[in-house]
């Protein structure tokens, strides 16, 4: 209805105004002035111009215009309009919005006309348009329908149910085995059609809304909060995560938490512990059938009943999307219960076929097969902590060394070293940033420091090739956790929206699953910042804002989630939107410079580990001696000390860094 009367706006029958000061508040129509006396006269020729007007035809034809008297606008319909509100005018603070028809006779109709070019009122019109609405959408009737029975059959005293739904905070559990429950609930919560308010999804997961769509719905309107979970997605979840999941939608704000599952497994423990109302009901049947077909195409109940029992016709397998294509305006009984037949058949072929591969995987022998035949995951990159090494290899037998500098204390040992913050060089503050949080994760698992009081997020930025992965590597050895690599890069492969925003979140939640963990992100300038995009296109403006925003809520549920330490790399920190570096995200921003001579000296030494001393040792020594001193000021050798292939290697890559 909102839909019609918003085309009538469109191509001037109707004129708009806001009551409430702004379109979000509240909508209000009345016949425009131009319609008001086009169409006044006969009523053939003011249905036959609305129909040319609307480009569609009535639904139904009736024996003349379904009239209101004025009286009654007001009070019946116009809910939240002020006492003093002209009647033609109709606000939509709610869903019930227009003018309720009441039938009157024929004899009464030719009185709506008269000869005199008397104007057209508001609610002539709007009894007109009705003429007009579409059919009744079957979708929405089958989920009303189920939700209804639902109701019926799990509510015994009514006015708790009421008292329940009118709570701060109701936690709401719909149990109806439908394939495709779950998202068409989310997309008739997000039109208003269940619950009297426009709704805006967001999932217990932090996942993709229920009504799987990727842009916000009816952006118009002024909308509630809803907070839903998918019976589906939390399958997978452990104990802990879902638990985990429940008690911060309960505990956060005061919204309604509707959780639609339409798996037919029995729902989890954790849920229905927390729902304070569960509906559930069988699914579709015959009964439902016959009572869709009547609403929506005028056919008798007594008639469906008939034909399916002639048919032997079970509908249990049937979704809700297959309701859609079979039931159709002009369809006989026989005709739509023949076509939802086949589709129930294929239906069937598809589930027996499902369970067929379930029992052959079930039967494999191979230790393999089962992974193979596991749906595949989005790949996340784990890399677990080094064990340190302590074997010492032989003594070193030369006398070299090189006092003050690091190599002194490399060449003293012929073990290589472990990659550790403690024998990175060139790192400025974030080698110390990585040494205090060492200590400081040591008093938190003693829970003596909470998590909320460490610094767990930094951003490194520098020139390609400064060693940013490498550090995220020497903090995982360093902090003896695990350590998640992902890049933005790999978040936008999927390309769609609800498939990238699906994929951060798994990074982070397999990182609460793993806790303590580092999560570390590469190339994170790609993500763009709000208002230049990714690459500067504000073409896809919306694309790259939701992206940053899902970051940023991501960032702060990192920083409340206990055990999570971030760490993002970037080449180009003035492209990163400026909200990712305030307080409690990446606030901590270390720079990364090329080495200077002592870095490079450090790195060579970390490198060569215990090919140091024969690296040294295998120093040329000066053929020409014009100066005794400038002989002397070389290191010592023993040439007959032989040079290791690995030395050569990494004197070579030396080379290259200088």
């Amino acid at each position: 209805m909102l839909d019609l009367y918003q085309r009538a706006s469109d191509v001037g029958l109707l004129a708009i105004n806001f009551p409430f000061g702004e379109k979000k508040l509240g909508v209000a129509w009345q016949v425009s002035g131009p319609a008001a006396s086009g169409l006044a006269g006969d009523t053939d020729r003011a249905r036959r111009l609305v129909s040319r007007a609307l480009n569609r035809a009535p639904t139904t034809m009736h024996d003349g215009f379904v009239d209101h008297d004025g009286s009654e606008l007001i009070s019946r319909i116009a809910i939240g309009a002020s006492d003093n509100q002209p009647a033609s005018q109709v606000p939509t603070k709610r869903t019930d919005v227009g003018v309720k028809p009441t039938r009157r006779n024929k004899g009464q109709s030719s009185l709506l006309f008269p000869n005199s070019p008397s104007l057209l009122n508001s609610p002539t019109m709007f009894a007109l348009l009705r003429e007009f609405l579409p059919p009744p959408n079957p979708t929405h009737v089958a989920m009303a329908l189920l939700i209804a029975r639902a109701v019926g059959e799990s509510v015994t005293d009514l006015d708790q149910f009421f008292e329940v739904l009118t709570r701060r905070n109701p936690v709401i559990l719909l149990k109806i085995p439908v394939i495709g429950f779950e998202r068409q609930i989310g997309k008739m919560l997000e039109e208003a059609l269940i619950a009297p308010f426009y709704a805006e999804l967001t999932d217990i997961r932090s996942d993709r809304p229920l009504s799987e769509r990727l842009r916000d719905a009816r952006p118009e309107m002024r909308k509630r909060k809803v907070v839903t979970g998918s019976g589906r997605n939390v399958a997978d979840l452990t104990r802990r995560n879902l638990t985990r999941s429940l008690g911060k939608a309960i505990l956060g704000d005061a919204v309604p938490l509707v959780i639609a599952d339409e798996t037919s497994a029995n729902a989890r423990p954790e849920i229905t512990v927390a729902a304070d109302i569960m509906l559930q009901c069988a699914g579709i049947d015959q009964a439902l059938i016959s009572d869709l077909l009547q609403v929506c195409l005028g056919i008798l109940a007594s008639e469906s009943v008939s034909v399916m029992e002639e048919m032997m016709f079970d509908p249990g397998s049937l979704s809700v999307d297959d309701l859609a294509l079979a039931v159709r305006p002009g369809r006989t009984a026989k005709t739509v219960l023949s076509l939802l037949a086949t589709l129930a058949d294929a239906a069937g072929e598809d589930k027996v076929e499902d369970d067929d591969n379930r029992s052959r995987r079930g039967r494999s022998s191979h230790p393999l097969s089962a992974l193979r035949d596991k749906p595949k995951a989005s790949s996340i990159d784990m890399i677990l902590p080094e064990v340190e090494s302590s074997t010492d290899a032989a003594t070193d037998n030369t006398n070299t060394v090189i006092s003050g500098t690091a190599v002194e204390a490399a060449s003293s040992t012929h073990h290589v070293r472990s990659l550790r913050v403690g024998n990175l060089a060139g790192y400025g503050e974030a080698r110390p940033w990585a040494l205090d949080l060492k200590d400081d994760l040591a008093l938190w698992r003693e829970g003596a420091l909470g998590w909320d009081e460490m610094s767990s997020k930094m951003l490194l930025s520098g020139p390609p090739g400064t060693g940013k992965t490498t550090f995220a590597r020497a903090l995982c050895n360093t902090l003896e956790v695990p350590l998640i690599v992902s890049s933005v890069a790999a978040w936008l492969e999927p390309g769609y929206l609800g498939d990238v925003l699906q994929q951060m979140s798994k990074i982070f939640e397999t990182a609460r699953e793993n806790a303590p963990c580092i999560v570390f992100i590469d190339e994170l300038d790609a993500i763009g910042s709000r208002g230049g995009g990714g690459g500067g296109d504000d073409r896809h403006g919306h694309y790259w804002t939701t992206l940053i925003t899902r970051l940023l809520e991501l960032l702060d549920g990192a920083l409340k989630t206990e055990g999570v330490i971030v760490v993002a790399a970037t080449n180009l920190p003035e492209r990163i939107d400026p909200a990712l570096l305030r307080s409690g995200r990446l606030e901590k921003h270390v720079l990364i410079p090329p080495p200077d001579s002592e870095a490079l000296a450090g790195i060579l030494v970390h490198h060569l580990g215990s090919d140091l001393a024969a690296v040294l040792a295998s120093a040329p020594r000066r053929a020409d001696s014009h100066s005794e001193s400038s002989a002397q000021d070389m290191p010592s050798c023993v040439s007959t000390h032989p040079k290791s292939p690995k030395a050569d290697a990494a004197l070579k890559k030396g080379h290259a860094h200088v």
